[in-house]
């Protein structure tokens, strides 16, 4: 049997949660994005293994921003014992969500960047790293990554505040067994820290390869591309400016990605940020800036593709560099 519920207590802990008119305004932005990356889940699942899989981060991050944050306020705004208890009881499954679709979101963003970098090599360069590029094994490594998001959510472990019903992860706990704390401390997050420099410096190596294509280059041979939409699958040597608009719009989602992952290193980070030593309603506070930016970059997801591509979303590339 848990503690008896003092409201009063709460409010002055975590006053941030006390329901107004933005949180609304916040709620109504969240379920857009649920929407939309729920189509864009459902439109990409058959053609791209990888964007779906992104699209379900999204649709995750969305949707979880409701139940956090919204849904808190309405229970503290009824002052309902029954589903105060359940935030608390759910509070260590939302966080273990979080870390998983931040895990395979990191992965996921890697390998797109990386099958993009080879759509501008050359032919024999994209067939010998075929399996960054080829539909069936990038279900593998896709799988890969979800494996090892689990593997990193078991040191990943967190404990309540004092206040339950208002702290989200108020502290990291660690193993008490040596070789696990190396695990948990130096790494997992070593794995999640090469991942992303080396996500970054593919996007760097493929923006440079872009700058080389020359100008006004005659369209890529008639090649047969896999297209999202059905009437465009017909539709074949798609030229070099629409291949180089999508690969431009998947350095565009990264960016958004690269945005986010620097501002969880530096504000919320439990190993290289102070979020712990702040107060809870600071702590809260950090934290949902930061969920919701996330929320914009992820609901914005589709207006993206949209704007770069409209319906012609190119998810598989035959082994020719782009300007060839």
């Amino acid at each position: 049997m848990g503690k008896p519920i003092s409201w009063a207590l709460i409010e002055r802990t975590c006053p941030e949660f006390q329901l107004n008119a933005w949180d609304f305004g916040f709620a109504i932005v969240a379920f857009i994005g649920v929407i939309q990356t729920g189509q864009i889940h459902e439109k990409k699942e058959e053609g791209s293994s990888l964007l779906a899989t992104l699209a379900l981060c999204d649709f995750l991050i969305c949707f979880l921003y409701i139940m956090t944050y919204f849904t808190t306020s309405v229970i503290l705004y009824f002052r309902s014992n029954l589903f105060a208890d359940f935030r608390i009881d759910t509070l260590n499954s939302s966080t273990s969500v979080k870390i998983l679709y931040d895990t395979i979101m990191t992965f996921t963003v890697f390998l797109l960047i990386v099958e993009r970098f080879l759509w501008t090599c050359s032919s024999r360069t994209r067939l010998t790293w075929r399996i960054f590029t080829d539909k069936k094994l990038k279900r593998r490594l896709a799988l890969v990554a979800i494996v090892y998001a689990f593997f990193s959510f078991f040191t990943r472990m967190f404990v309540l505040s004092d206040v339950p019903f208002c702290d989200i992860a108020p502290r990291p706990l660690l193993f008490e067994i040596e070789a696990l704390k190396i695990i948990q401390l130096y790494v997992v997050p070593g794995i999640d820290a090469f991942v992303c420099v080396a996500t970054l410096i593919f996007a760097l190596l493929t923006i440079l390869r872009l700058s080389k294509v020359g100008q006004g280059e005659e369209p890529v041979v008639q090649e047969e591309v896999n297209l999202e939409d059905g009437d465009a699958k017909g539709a074949n040597g798609l030229n070099t400016n629409l291949i180089k608009r999508w690969i431009i719009c998947i350095l565009v989602v990264y960016a958004t990605f690269l945005i986010r992952t620097v501002c969880y290193y530096i504000f919320i980070n439990p190993l290289t940020s102070d979020l712990f030593e702040k107060t809870p309603s600071a702590r809260n506070l950090t934290v949902w800036w930061y969920d919701f930016m996330s929320v914009l970059f992820s609901g914005s997801r589709y207006i993206v593709y949209y704007a770069f591509c409209r319906n012609q979303i190119v998810t598989e590339f035959p082994p020719t560099a782009i300007g060839q």
